[in-house]
């Protein structure tokens, strides 16, 4: 009887682990499009000191979308105040120098 009710109460626990598990899993997942995301951010992104650019990357994997944060160089402050994800989007930042325009031919 008591082997019984000890295998009851695992079983249980296990399966709300699980529940959960899932439940937390599908809260992280992006709601809307990631452009309509990178739209709606990058100017906040921009304004900050030594962000050059912001765009759509995909995560080494080549596969899982995420948003790139590209800075002139270290900025200590900076890379603290960015999210690790914004909307359930991975952030990637990278250190990319300066951006200037290309001169057009004349």
């Amino acid at each position: 009887m008591r082997r019984r009710r000890l295998a009851v109460i695992f079983v249980t626990v296990v399966v709300w682990m699980f529940v959960l598990h899932a439940a937390m899993a599908q809260n992280d997942r992006p709601r809307r499009d990631i452009n309509a995301v990178l739209a709606a951010h990058d100017k906040e992104l921009l304004a900050l000191p030594d962000v050059v650019g912001v765009s759509v990357a995909t995560l080494d994997d080549r596969r899982t979308p995420c948003l790139r944060i590209m800075l002139a160089r270290h900025n200590a402050k900076t890379e603290r105040a960015l999210p690790s994800s914004i909307e359930g989007y991975p952030v990637l930042l990278e250190i990319t120098g300066e951006i200037r325009a290309l001169r057009g031919k004349q």
